[in-house]
């Protein structure tokens, strides 16, 4: 029967009800209108809205986070926080010094380093910066900080794990500052080297000068990638069984601070699927893989910047000659806090000084003085478009798409780029940002160095660096079409080369990115070319070149990926395969030096280095006497005759020359000789056997254990290096590694203790199927040492063991387990 025509309820009644019944209510007055009809369906329950951010994280095997959602900003969501649960500590640091803040937590030794900072300014550049990025990059760097501020929230950044559990400095951060990281990022191989020599410069009789020296010329190597390194192998179709695409990404970069690399894969279903590497707090890929396109890095022996001197007016030692005018320098007052022993704050100003080129610097026997000032200028010091060019890099759906994005954006900031196709196709370029000087200034330049007596050869003969008459228009950056930004060199202008067999680059220049291809004829500020190559470059080159039974790809000179894993790992040293013969067969023939006035016994180090077998393996008995060695000589007198080789290098040759022992003279010691007698005193006076094997003396203290690790370096000429992480911004503490009993080796009361070297490590193979992908993150995924995935790669590199990397989903959901986690945010 029909309702009655009156509830009998006021309106004030009414209003006592939930919506849900005053809905309700409404249907019924409605019934009473229309008549006695049935009830329509009450009106739908309104939705809440779609999460703006959303991911799932699947962990594999080692804590290897694969990130799916539905769109970018959601994938970047995601990494930002795996990358936060995993690594949160490196990014926040990074912050902290971007920010010109050490010196309010860390004290006054710090004050120079802020000032340097602030005068660079990376949140003001990125400030201006960040509004001109493209959307879907808006998308990753919005998403990743979403994503990294999300963990905080959720454990609170005082209970972060890892290093810096409890820092007061650990806190959220925004778009601007992630920018900022990247162009800090960017100006590692210039500014971010150079912050000492800012920090430093001070007007001279200025009254209260720098506390921080002036840094040794020397140390200008670093900022051209004297401690980094990297082996970099595309193999294409002629040089494979398969016919199709392999590469080997061997990235040689720091195990602790702030240059570590994280691994994780990104998937956005019809959009990205991409799996790689990364620099700490950068949202997607650096190095890694896609399913159509490879691609591993190498650190770019070219130059980032230019040092110009500045003749000064007289009496006016912040005013500089500039063709036929004087300009002023920009004064800028910076002030910092500065933390005191009783722990209140005090603020410390200071005036920084910058020429039309940028910062003033002042370096050891090149301080600002009355007649002249250091000034450079950075080629990246605006390179706001890295995160751009890696997008799209990681969504090429060929090489020619790989190649067109180094062609539009040009982005990459001190790298060279190996990459392969599925197809079996190979590339090289260093498009890395190059100031762009006129063949005039660098004539100029080169005459300069060769006069070997003016400030431009001693500043190149010490570091690499390049000087210029800053006080010449003349020596300005040129400014050219196609050019990344205005000042360097055109991308279409960059060594490159394709070919279907191979191409490779071991942190030497592009020259020999294939012997039988030279490039030749670019600007010695992109490398320099017709050069004696290192011994990790020609190791790298007989792996790659020699076809024989037993050799890197065997008798038929096709690589497998087995083959790949065990030349790369192999730790083959070329010196030893080009020297050890012979001088044990020198040693047995004589075996007793003299060193310091004492005879020195040596039969059984002639023993020892005839029975080696010339590898850094855990086992290997002569590595660690043939180190001590080597260790007597310089670096460079491993690249021409001298000291140690007999023939000398020969540009025609590059693969064979130099070569042969330095002959014994006439009459008198045997130099050699006495080298390897005093490497046999150091042994003894470390209490190592001769034949100590190499795994019983190099180790890496990680998860309260030393694990013993194979490899060696550059000087020994093995393809896999591993050393003492030499330049670190970081608070994070360093491996211990005892007494140091010989500088030149790192040899200490500990052993030789490992804390850079191999890392991001990958083989890689394109399939019928798809791709077939092995490596391993030598020092594990998570920052935090109680964490198991701090060291539990590193007892897989220790072992040679690879694992592999999942790219399949149902693959991934299979082997992730319990350990997924979707997060999201309204």
């Amino acid at each position: 029967m029909c309702p009655p025509p009156s509830s009998g309820c006021s309106m004030s009644e009414t209003n006592r009800f939930t919506p849900r019944a005053t809905r309700w209510l409404s249907v019924l007055a409605l019934l009473l209108a229309t008549g006695c009809e049935d009830p329509p369906e009450p009106p739908p329950e309104p939705q809440p809205p779609a999460p703006r951010y959303q991911a799932t994280i699947y962990r594999t095997e080692y804590g290897v986070p694969h990130i799916r959602a539905d769109n970018l900003a959601g994938v970047a969501f995601g990494q930002g926080h795996a990358f936060a649960q995993d690594q949160a500590c490196g990014l926040a640091e990074a912050v902290l010094r971007l920010r010109g803040e050490q010196a309010r937590y860390r004290g006054p030794e710090f004050v120079g380093i802020d000032i340097a900072h602030r005068l660079l300014d990376p949140l003001g550049r990125a400030e201006q910066l960040l509004p001109q990025q493209p959307q879907p990059v808006r998308d990753l760097l919005g998403g990743f900080v979403a994503g990294y501020n999300h963990y905080l929230a959720r454990v609170g950044p005082a209970n972060v794990p890892g290093w810096c559990h409890g820092a007061p400095w650990v806190a959220p951060i925004t778009e601007t500052e992630l920018m900022a990281h990247h162009l800090t990022l960017g100006m590692l191989a210039s500014s971010l080297q150079l912050l000492p020599g800012i920090a430093a410069a001070q007007p001279p009789g200025t009254t209260t000068p720098s506390q921080t020296p002036p840094p040794a010329l020397n140390s200008l190597a670093i900022a051209k990638g004297k401690d980094f390194g990297s082996n970099g192998w595309a193999l294409g179709r002629e040089r494979t069984r398969s016919g199709r695409g392999m590469l080997v990404a061997n990235p040689h970069f720091p195990w602790e601070g702030e240059l570590r690399l994280w691994e994780s894969h990104l998937s956005v279903p019809g959009m990205l699927d991409v799996y790689g590497a990364s620099l700490l707090g950068f949202p997607g890929i650096l190095i890694g893989f896609n399913p159509n396109v490879a691609w591993t890095h190498t650190f770019s022996s070219g130059q980032r910047f230019n040092l110009y001197l500045l003749p000064l007016v007289p009496g006016k030692p912040t005013r500089y000659y500039y063709g036929n005018e004087e300009r002023e320098m920009v004064a800028k007052a910076i002030t910092v806090k500065v933390l005191q022993p009783d722990g209140s704050l005090v603020d410390v100003t200071r005036t920084a000084y910058s020429s039309h080129y940028g910062p003033i610097l002042s370096l050891e026997g090149l301080e600002w003085n009355p007649q002249f000032a250091i000034s450079y200028r950075d080629a990246n010091r605006d390179n706001g478009s890295m995160v751009a060019q890696y997008l799209a890099m990681a969504q090429a759906d060929s090489l020619q798409a790989l190649q067109q994005a180094h062609a539009t954006y040009q982005s990459l900031p001190w790298v060279n780029t190996i990459s392969v196709d599925r197809q079996g196709h190979t590339w090289f370029t260093d498009s890395s940002r190059t100031p762009n000087l006129s063949t005039k200034s660098l004539t100029r330049w080169q005459e300069q160095v060769g006069a070997g007596d003016t400030p431009a050869a001693l500043v190149y003969q010490s570091s690499g660096a390049v000087l210029l008459d800053g006080s010449d228009p003349s020596n300005e950056w040129l400014v050219e079409a196609g050019a990344g930004q205005p000042g360097v060199i055109p991308f279409a202008r960059s060594p490159q080369l394709s070919r279907n067999d191979f191409v490779f680059n071991s942190n030497d220049s592009h020259w020999l990115t294939h012997p039988a291809a030279p490039l030749e004829g670019f600007s010695p500020l992109q490398g320099i070319e017709r050069t004696p190559q290192m011994p990790r470059t020609r190791m790298n080159l007989t792996l790659l070149t020699e076809v024989r039974e037993g050799g890197a790809s065997g008798a038929d000179g096709k690589f497998t990926q087995p083959e790949l894993k065990e030349a790369i790992l192999g730790n083959r040293a070329f010196t030893a395969e080009l020297l050890r013969e012979e001088l044990a067969a020198r040693c047995q023939a004589h075996p007793s030096a003299t060193v310091e006035g004492q005879t020195v016994d040596l039969t059984r180090a002639c023993a020892t280095l005839a029975g080696w077998e010339g590898r850094f393996d855990l086992g290997s008995t002569g590595a660690v006497l043939w180190r001590e060695f080597l260790g007597t000589f310089s670096f460079s007198q491993t690249f021409d005759a001298g000291a140690l080789f007999a023939t000398p290098f020969d540009p025609a040759h590059p693969l064979t020359t130099p070569a042969g022992l330095r002959p014994a003279p006439a009459t008198g010691e045997d130099p050699l000789l006495t080298r390897l007698g005093r490497a046999v005193r150091i042994l003894e006076q470390a209490n190592l056997a001769l034949d100590v094997p190499l795994g019983q003396v190099q180790n890496a203290p990680r998860g309260g254990k030393r694990i013993p690790l194979h490899g060696g370096r550059d000087i020994e000429g093995t393809a896999n290096i591993v050393g003492r992480n030499g330049s670190m911004l970081s608070m994070e503490p360093r491996a211990p590694q005892g007494t140091v009993i010989n500088r030149s080796t790192n040899l200490t009361t500990q052993g030789y203790v490992i804390s850079m070297g191999t890392s991001f490590l990958m083989a890689l193979e394109y399939t019928e199927n798809g791709v077939r992908a092995e490596g391993l993150l030598s020092y594990g995924e998570s920052e935090d040492a109680q964490s198991p995935h701090y060291s539990d790669q590193t007892e897989l590199f220790s072992a040679k063991q690879w694992r592999p990397m999942r790219t399949d989903w149902q693959d991934i959901i299979d082997h992730a387990g319990s350990s997924v986690e979707t997060i999201s945010l309204p």
